[in-house]
């Protein structure tokens, strides 16, 4: 099934827009006209709307085709912005993309937006790396990178933030926990239990973030055993038997639950992090890239799976810390 459009289809769909006419639309392309209709439907289909109506000269817009051009006609020139700037000769400084990403961010992305580096930039080379994101921003501050994918929030003022995905923060248990079946999880119950929480070391900006809405819940966190890498969490948790906290998307051990944290509402933010003078056209095409990347396995999973907290089957596979 088709996840989200491509270039071509954006292009289809411009030229039809701009010749109001699938048979000139084709011509212009230099494609059949049932090859046209065949892209249009397929972006029609993704956005799960219409985008032109039949008239007697041919075809017009729909108000959401009308809309949807400003978008197109932007990612286009986006696209021919940034190939443009690839053929270009560059000093030393501008390429290759030094990419950075935390090991906490969900990897597909990452391997989602160095192969749409490639796609955009065919001569351009990509040289990527992973670390914890207080020292990938350190690396962002003394020019070692020029963009980095992370977990929010990150100093303000110093860098630009590209928005990909948004996930809400769960308590994860063992199901044989006591408060496994529990109607709902006390207050006093997660403020003894939560004890396993990702180092601070590794990003302490999320870290207090994390303690202070807790604590205006009225939770005082007080973690006694850290993690660097999130493969350890579910580990830790079946191990030490205490509560920890996951993204509700990610993919649990059957021996684990997740349950949702009464009164906080904890989101972990995921966004691709450049600096504010080196803005480059690419960088928003990789951020859009890699939200509609996420969306469509989201939704694919919602589609596939029952609605439940309760169950480790109900998560998407995405990683599970901050």
């Amino acid at each position: 099934m088709h996840e989200g459009p491509e270039f071509r289809h954006l292009i289809a769909f411009v030229a039809v827009a701009e010749e109001c006419n699938f048979g000139k639309a084709a011509q212009r392309l230099h494609i059949t006209q049932p090859a046209l209709s065949s892209q249009i439907k397929q972006l029609e289909d993704w956005l799960g709307t219409s985008l032109f109506r039949r008239v007697p000269y041919g075809a017009e817009l729909t108000e959401t085709g009308r809309n949807f051009l400003l978008f197109a006609r932007r990612i286009l020139h986006m696209r021919q912005h940034a190939l443009k700037a690839a053929s270009r000769k560059h000093s030393e400084g501008d390429w290759p993309l030094r990419l950075g990403y935390s090991p906490f961010v969900d990897h597909r992305l990452v391997q989602e937006a160095i192969v749409g580096y490639q796609e955009l930039v065919p001569d351009g080379q990509i040289d990527s790396l992973s670390d914890c994101t207080a020292k990938l921003l350190e690396m962002m501050s003394d020019g070692r990178l020029d963009a980095s994918i992370v977990t929010l929030p990150i100093p303000s003022g110093r860098l630009f933030e590209h928005h990909i995905c948004e996930d809400r923060v769960a308590l994860c248990m063992r199901g044989d926990d006591p408060f496994a079946s529990a109607a709902e999880v006390p207050k006093e119950a997660i403020a003894k239990h939560l004890r396993i929480l990702f180092s601070r070391d590794s990003h302490p900006d999320l870290y207090d973030q994390v303690l202070r809405k807790f604590a205006k819940a009225g939770i005082a966190l007080h973690p006694t055993v850290s993690y660097s890498a999130p493969g350890e969490i579910q580990f830790l948790i079946k191990t030490v038997r205490c509560f920890g906290l996951v993204r509700e998307c990610t993919s649990l051990d059957p021996d684990l639950i997740s349950r949702p944290i009464p009164g906080v509402d904890l989101r972990y933010r995921t966004a691709l992090i450049s600096h504010l003078d080196q803005q480059r056209p690419v960088f928003p095409m990789l951020a859009y890239r890699m939200a509609q990347k996420c969306a469509a396995e989201r939704k694919m999973a919602t589609r596939k799976l029952p609605h439940s907290v309760h169950s480790s089957q109900d998560h998407l596979p995405f990683e599970e810390a901050g």
